[in-house]
């Protein structure tokens, strides 16, 4: 079968970070076997099994000394840079009335400060590539925030404005910046979640199952690849109609 060339990423230098499990992994196998050579960032380097073209590079994206190495590190193995995926991120449930200063500054540090940075490290490299591409991935509780997660809901969705303001700040660079909006998806992050809704029967979204790392890869894939290079500036919401439930809704599968 012949592959569409507007996905084909051939040549192609990618940094991935949160690259170790779940969404980041999926996204950095995916890019991998469309042909890019891609930078998989995670605590412990470990790079996806299976796929080749990818090189693990450990750093602790919360920590200031990694974080300001990490771009560097990843061009000088690549050679250069044409996409940046934000996916590190951290998700904690903590009720409003608890929250403290150091819950607030981890979580703002490394979901909102960090890909920040990342973009401003990259932004020379990525405007040298003549059709750099970004992607932020944040999460549906930037639209619909989850009780007990107010900061994680707000850090998602100030990385919502960035996306924005860089998509018009940067477009006479040749960079694009679009973000990715997941629902549940099975990954280890919210295995708990998932557990905890089976047991109450609770219906979640319209298709009534977590989504898979692999099906937000592919809305990342179109984004970075040729095919969409008119998206700029943009959230798109891969969440299995969870949002058109109304805020917070669930509904009692027996119902």
């Amino acid at each position: 079968m012949q592959v569409d060339a507007g996905f084909d990423l051939t040549g192609r230098r990618a940094i991935v970070t949160g690259a170790s499990a779940g969404i980041g992994a999926a996204i950095a196998t995916r890019l991998a076997n469309a042909g890019a050579h891609v930078v998989a960032v995670s605590r412990s380097g470990s790079a996806p099994p299976g796929a080749q073209r990818i090189l693990g590079v450990a750093a602790d994206l919360s920590a200031e000394a990694d974080l300001e190495r990490v771009i560097a590190d990843g061009v000088a193995v690549l050679g250069g840079l044409d996409i940046l995926i934000n996916n590190a991120g951290m998700a904690d449930f903590v009720a409003l009335d608890d929250i403290d200063r150091a819950h607030f500054d981890a979580m703002v540090g490394l979901n909102l400060w960090a890909p920040l940075r990342l973009c401003q490290l990259a932004h020379p490299h990525l405007q040298e590539s003549g059709d750099g591409a970004v992607v932020m991935i944040g999460s549906i509780d930037a639209i619909r925030p989850s009780g007990g997660a107010a900061v994680y809901g707000a850090t998602k969705a100030g990385l919502m404005g960035i996306t924005v303001a860089l998509a018009r700040e940067w477009a006479d660079s040749g960079v694009r910046i679009n973000q990715v909006n997941p629902g549940l998806i099975d990954t280890p992050m919210a295995a708990d979640a998932i557990a905890g809704l089976a047991t109450q029967r609770a219906r979640f979204n319209i298709v009534a199952r977590p989504g898979s790392g692999d099906e937000i890869a592919a809305q990342v894939h179109y984004l970075v690849a040729p095919v969409g290079r008119f998206a700029t500036g943009r959230s798109f919401e891969i969440d299995g109609g969870a949002l058109s439930l109304g805020p917070f809704s669930t509904f009692n599968e027996e119902a």
